[in-house]
């Protein structure tokens, strides 16, 4: 793990005995993660790219569902290789005003506690 600009930068390889972590691969994985986190649109994301079994996988978080469409169309031009992407949606509370909703006035009450 290390840090670019911003961005904290995480690197694996899936490692087995059947298969190794080639150095292409490793720089690949370098290269799409850094481009994912300076994209448009991806500020707000965070994502960690990784190889396994020949196939680059997407994994972690992104604002919207734009923002994950993008990552995957980048991934899958930068990399031309099939993409597995593992990522949520984080989903931010919306405020809503509902118009049906019985609306709360302030009234000034004139009345003198005098009676």
């Amino acid at each position: 793990m290390f840090k670019v600009g911003g961005f904290t930068m995480m690197l694996a390889c899936e490692l087995t005995p059947a298969t190794n972590c080639l150095p292409q691969d490793v720089s690949l994985c370098a290269a799409l993660q850094a481009v994912l986190a300076y994209a448009d649109g991806q500020e707000d994301s965070s994502i960690s790219v990784t190889s396994v079994e020949g196939r680059i996988v997407l994994s972690g978080e992104v604002e919207t569902l734009s923002a994950f469409e993008r990552a995957v169309i980048i991934a899958e031009c930068f990399a031309s290789r099939p993409i597995i992407a593992d990522l949520a949606i984080r989903q931010r509370p919306h405020t809503y005003l509902d118009a049906s909703a019985p609306r709360i006035q302030l009234v000034k009450n004139n009345r003198s506690d005098k009676q």
